[in-house]
């Protein structure tokens, strides 16, 4: 950490330094390194914030920041290195923040700024464990190329969230090789509108079978460890997997909510593994991890989220493949009476919401860029927007400071706004109110 005095000067050097930043395409090795893609915030915690970066070549990245908008007050916390072997990509942790602070930062790269004013800005967690509103969206799919997400996310950018959740498909480049997802990593958050949102709202991902290698891959994909490695390079997430248990799965807390972010793939049997004795999803010490997480959880709401749907009448590429698993982590909520559970997922390309097995609330959301598909009415299903060009994310608003917890859902349709909102009665989120489904017909335009 640098003095103040010291940085007032480099955030003026801030100011009058944009043309190195950004660059073009045509930068010779011989040039200073730039940022090739706009900083992403990661996951932000009460006390500390995570941001990530992508150069055109190897330098030594730092971050200023401050509470003033001209960064006049700015610290420089230093030094993630960024190498060829990770793409040129980084992360820094910065710790020792204030609660429920708007924090501003410029990005260098080698001690020379790499952003001009209007400096990005964030807020820091409330302190955890605090009653308060957490406002999340959420959703996946992004489409064969990054333009196709390009209207989703700009249409994010005009709504007021805290959050964003990437539920899987984050790309389609349906390959394990490291060079191509890079690509289309990068093809993706080129967009304008991601570009706005992931500097300034903390995101996380977990991925789908697109981004983790082909259509329905899974833990007898090849080389699925080069997959994990370029996905822990491009995702500024507060973990993956365990020390002894590789994966993309993690959790978090925020106030009085904790996320539960599952890894579909990494460790799952072929969905068509009939025979297989014990077959999961999600791996023994995955599946561990998650029983353990949950009891342990002291959060109001509790959600897991998960690449692939939930409810009991989902393709073969969904958790309906695994019953028997998904059932003993239901039994395992059940027994222990474990309340407050929400389940989100994607992967569907069409936004609905199941009451599974009569008792725990699935919001499927998207796609935010891919093709649509249409989706008649299935048995535990309360809301079907398979609409055939329609672009959807969803908004979950959770509030926990009254006595009861009020948890409102928003579904929102690209270009057109909020299609629906509905508030959930605590009983229905308990599972003691069934919700009714919809008739059994197909899904009409809404």
């Amino acid at each position: 950490m640098t003095s103040p005095a010291r940085l007032s000067l480099a955030a003026l050097l801030c100011a009058l330094s944009w043309g190195f930043s950004f660059a073009s395409s045509r930068a010779t090795e011989t040039d200073p390194p730039h940022l090739v893609l706009e900083p992403m915030i990661g996951h932000v915690t009460s006390t500390s914030a995570i941001v990530w970066a992508k150069a055109s070549g190897p330098a030594a990245m730092s971050v200023l920041l401050g509470q003033a908008a001209d960064l006049s007050d700015g610290q420089e916390f230093r030094d993630a290195p960024l190498r060829e072997e990770s793409g040129f990509t980084g992360k820094l942790l910065i710790e020792k923040l204030a609660p429920a602070q708007r924090y501003h930062y410029c990005v260098l790269l080698d001690g020379t700024p790499m952003m001009s004013p209007p400096y990005p800005a964030f807020h820091t967690a409330p302190p955890e464990g605090e009653p308060g509103r957490v406002r999340f969206a959420f959703t996946s799919c992004v489409g064969d190329h990054g333009y196709n997400s390009a209207a989703g996310f700009a249409d994010m950018t005009r709504t007021n969230f805290d959050l964003l959740l990437l539920l899987g498909d984050n790309h389609y480049a349906n390959t394990n090789a490291a060079t191509v997802q890079r690509r289309f990593y990068h093809e993706q958050r080129d967009t304008p509108g991601y570009r706005h949102l992931c500097r300034q709202i903390p995101t996380y991902g977990i991925w789908d079978d697109h981004d983790y290698g082909p259509d329905n891959s899974d833990r007898t994909l090849p080389g699925k460890e080069e997959s994990l490695r370029t996905f822990r390079e491009h995702w500024p997430n507060p973990g993956f997997g365990e020390p002894d248990n590789p994966g993309v799965y993690f959790k978090f807390t925020r106030g009085q909510v904790e996320f539960f972010m599952l890894d579909v793939r990494y460790h799952r049997d072929p969905n068509k593994a009939t025979n297989a004795a014990g077959k999961t999803m999600l791996g023994a010490r995955q599946t561990a991890w998650l029983k353990r997480a949950l009891l342990e959880s002291r959060a109001r709401l509790k959600v897991i989220a998960s690449g692939s749907e939930w409810h009991s009448h989902g393709t073969d590429d969904s958790w309906t493949s695994f019953k028997q698993e998904r059932d003993d982590i239901f039994a395992h909520i059940m027994t222990n009476k474990i309340e407050g559970v929400l389940l989100i997922s994607g992967d569907r390309h069409f936004t609905a919401a199941y009451q599974v097995r009569g008792q725990w609330i699935e919001v499927t959301s998207g796609p935010i860029g891919s093709s649509n598909a249409k989706t008649k009415n299935l048995p535990e299903m309360f809301l079907n927007f398979s609409d055939s060009k329609a672009k959807f994310y969803c908004i979950y608003d959770l509030d926990t400071r009254p006595e009861t917890p009020v948890v409102t859902l928003e579904v929102y349709r690209v270009g057109e706004g909020l299609a629906h909102r509905r508030v959930f009665t605590w009983d229905e989120v308990l599972g003691n109110t069934k919700i009714p489904p919809l008739p059994a017909l197909p899904p009409t335009a809404r």
